[in-house]
């Protein structure tokens, strides 16, 4: 017997029918991990194969793979639009006097503006480093004039930033337990040069896993 389907669930499930059979699970293994029967299984790709008007399974997935590699790459621009942003604000400001914000603490990099108060509350961990490794910049809490060398282990972490100071770069970056509470346990890392003044200085974000 099928199981009862919700109409707001149902867009959900086919998703994630869709996100399993991309990862090459059969119909049984999908039933299983959602934990739903076969036959409504069944169900959502009859609904998936009218909603993508593909004739078969492999098709679907085949378009599936695409818009969502579309998709990554609209979101890829976007983002790095974003970093270039925050790479211009950094960079202009990073000669100036810091100034106090409700954010600083004394175990923090000092402040480069009061925009900052909008980099500290953004999720990602946004970097402005110079080409010893030491932190210019951070957005999340960290002691002043430390090198991220001390907040993140990484056997390759010279030749990683030595590369980043040439061309863009993206790592994964373990943050130590010495290392502030906040930072969570592991980064995924896009670092890339420095522009105008500040050529050969590193600018990174990183997203928590």
């Amino acid at each position: 017997m099928s199981d009862i389907i919700a109409t707001g669930e149902a867009p959900k499930r086919e998703e994630q029918v869709l996100v399993l059979a991309a990862g090459g699970l059969t119909d049984k293994e999908i039933a299983i991990k959602l934990g739903i029967s076969p036959d409504t299984v069944g169900t959502y790709w009859r609904r998936i194969l009218a909603k993508y008007q593909a004739a078969s399974r492999t098709e679907v997935v085949a378009k599936y793979a695409e818009d969502r590699s579309k998709a990554a790459v609209e979101n890829l621009q976007y983002v790095n639009e974003c970093l270039k942003l925050v790479a211009d604000y950094m960079i202009a400001n990073a000669g100036r006097s810091p100034v106090a914000s409700p954010t600083d603490t004394p175990t923090s990099a000092p402040s480069l503006s009061l925009g900052d108060s909008i980099l500290a509350i953004v999720s990602d961990w946004i970097l402005l480093l110079d080409n010893s490794g030491k932190i210019v910049f951070s957005n999340k809490p960290v002691r002043a004039g430390c090198k991220i060398s001390e907040l993140v282990s990484n056997d390759d972490l010279v030749e990683i930033l030595e590369l980043a100071s040439k061309t863009e770069t993206d790592t994964e970056l373990d943050v130590i337990d010495s290392a502030h509470s906040k930072l969570e346990s592991c980064y995924s890392f896009r670092l890339w040069p420095g522009v105008h003044s500040l050529t050969g200085h590193i600018v990174g974000i990183g997203r928590a896993f």
